[in-house]
C-alpha cells in the first residue's frame, strides 16, 4: 500500500526536530547514503534507491528499502 501525506501533521501531534532533537550522527549517515547514491547516478554504477524510500533504524541498527510510485500531483515526483 502507497501512503503519503497530503497534509502535516494538526499542531501538536508531532514534534519538529528543533522540539524533540535530532541523533547527532545521523545526519551524517543519511548524508553519507546520498552521497553514494549521487555517485551511483552520475557514473551510472551499481543499483540506485530510484523510485524506493531507504528506512534506516539507527536504534535498532535496521535499514530497509520500500519500493514507491511517485504521485502524479506532485510537482517534482512527476518530472
Amino acid at each position: 500500500m502507497l501512503a503519503y501525506f497530503q497534509a502535516p501533521p494538526k499542531d501538536g501531534l508531532a514534534l519538529t526536530c528543533s522540539e524533540g532533537g535530532v541523533f547527532s550522527p545521523l545526519p551524517g549517515v543519511i548524508g553519507s547514503v546520498m552521497a553514494v547514491e549521487t555517485l551511483k547516478i552520475l557514473s551510472h554504477s551499481g543499483n540506485t534507491l530510484l523510485g524506493q524510500m531507504f528506512i534506516y533504524d539507527g536504534l535498532k541498527g535496521e535499514s530497509r528499502k520500500i519500493k514507491i510510485n511517485p504521485s502524479k500531483k506532485c510537482p517534482i515526483c512527476s518530472i
